[in-house]
């Protein structure tokens, strides 16, 4: 039998190496990527204000051959396509493809795995070494620009009101803004819209000013719904607003208002626009939301599922390995077995109630953490910032998670100790942590 080997693919590449390297470990990371794609490498002393080689370490049985869900999952993936534009050219050697020792007068000391070594269990968010990316990272490059196509797109949506799934992702394929469905889903996170169950629609919200916690003198609120430049305008003519740029989202838009005035009165003075006051949504939410046992029971059954008919995948707690037919309580991956049918579905089987469940992926992943008795799920909590953190691969069902993100407005961000990558959302209360955690079932450290 054929052995795989690892071997380098070369790129060249004229901006941020970190950013590069977030963006690509973040894909490899989402499309389950580690065991072919192993590591990355960089030119040594690489900047952004000058061109840099870098290094793709690829497995395959021939040299060469770069796997095809490598080319359609990363290198021609939108979200990061632009960084393998420029193949690997020199004046000596014209072949972008090497083993280690070719490179390695050019590289030594400056590999950057992203592939999990060690239980994340043992690993604290809180105590980061040299190898910490955060959002301002992310910024110094050109997140800016992003921000300012999702707040587009935002605004395309507010005016359009509402939708059905196809009008949706041709508006983000209109704005050259890729994955779709990470998309709708982060603009749920902060509050903008909504969709159906089947997520074959959706709809905007209604203008909210939701309070957020403050450390300041002053009361905080984040604009969520319907947007539109108008009614940023207003705003800020009326009070003190800062804009928050996020790289995968429309800015944050944030109002300061003196504790003396009321959230009303300013309502009140924009008479263009209908305001609802929300209050502390993220509280509320956080207060009338099930543990988790009840969410599993609500969700979507699916009815006539034969077993028979599909090609099985279970998800292990760490990635999808083929079995013959269901038979434990966990999360699938079903493929039908006609041919020229790749259509492949993801559910949660309840087996004690035979019962095929539908959620968003996160929430489905996150039910088979929480039943695998071999795995804990775990947040690391740091009272002095208010900050909470949850490893990467045990992200929360949506719905917990957007009480998480109401706390301030903001989605998380990516930070990477030398194990692991965390989600980190900030102005999350001692009480907030608690009620949440306590409905999921999680260990918090």
């Amino acid at each position: 039998m054929s052995q795989l080997q690892r071997w380098y693919k070369g790129f060249s590449y004229r901006g941020s190496p970190q950013i590069l390297v977030e963006q690509i470990a973040n894909q490899v990371q989402l499309h389950n990527l580690s065991q072919i794609v192993p590591g990355l490498r960089i030119e040594k002393e690489a900047n952004s204000r000058k061109k840099f080689y870098f290094f793709l370490a690829i497995e395959s049985i021939q040299m060469g051959d770069i796997p095809s869900e490598v080319k359609s999952n990363l290198i021609e993936n939108p979200a990061c396509s632009r960084f393998f534009k420029e193949k690997f050219r020199d004046k000596i050697v014209d072949d972008p493809n090497f083993i280690y020792k070719d490179i390695k007068y050019m590289v030594e000391g400056t590999n950057i795995p992203y592939q999990l070594e060690e239980p994340v269990s043992d690993d604290n968010p809180f105590d980061f070494t040299a190898s910490l990316i955060t959002s301002q990272a992310y910024l110094q490059d050109d997140g800016k620009d992003f921000s300012h196509q999702y707040e587009r797109l935002l605004y395309w949506l507010s005016a359009l009101g509402a939708g059905s799934w196809e009008s949706f992702k041709k508006a983000c394929q209109s704005l050259e803004l890729a994955e779709p469905r990470r998309i709708l889903r982060r603009l749920k996170l902060l509050g903008h819209l909504e969709s159906s169950a089947d997520g074959s629609k959706w709809s905007m919200s209604p203008i909210a000013l939701v309070k957020v916690s403050s450390q300041s003198e002053y009361q905080e609120f984040v604009l969520c719904g319907q947007r539109s430049l108008k009614l940023v305008q207003k705003l800020e003519q009326l009070t003190t607003v800062t804009s928050i740029n996020q790289r995968d989202a429309p800015p944050s838009i944030q109002l300061q208002l003196a504790h003396s005035k009321n959230v009303s009165y300013l309502i009140k003075q924009i008479t263009e626009f209908s305001i609802i006051d929300a209050g502390e949504s993220s509280s509320q939410l956080a207060n009338i939301l099930p543990n988790i046992d009840t969410w599993q029971q609500n969700l979507r059954n699916l009815q006539g599922i034969v077993p028979s008919s599909y090609d099985w995948k279970y998800f292990d707690g760490n990635d999808f390995v083929d079995c013959i037919s269901p038979k434990e309580t966990g999360m699938y991956q079903l493929s039908p077995r006609e041919i020229n049918n790749t259509f492949t579905q993801t559910l949660f089987y309840d087996q004690p109630n035979d019962k095929w469940l539908q959620g968003d992926w996160y929430g489905l992943r996150f039910l088979a953490l929480y039943h695998n008795q071999d795995i804990s799920c775990i947040v690391h909590y740091n009272k002095t910032t208010e900050s909470l953190a949850i490893p990467l691969d045990q992200r929360w069902p949506e719905i917990y998670e957007r009480a998480l993100v109401l706390a301030s407005g903001l989605l998380p961000t990516y930070q990477r100790t030398e194990q692991s990558w965390w989600l980190v959302y900030e102005r999350i209360s001692s009480k907030l942590a608690t009620q949440l955690t306590d409905k999921l079932g999680i260990v918090t450290k």
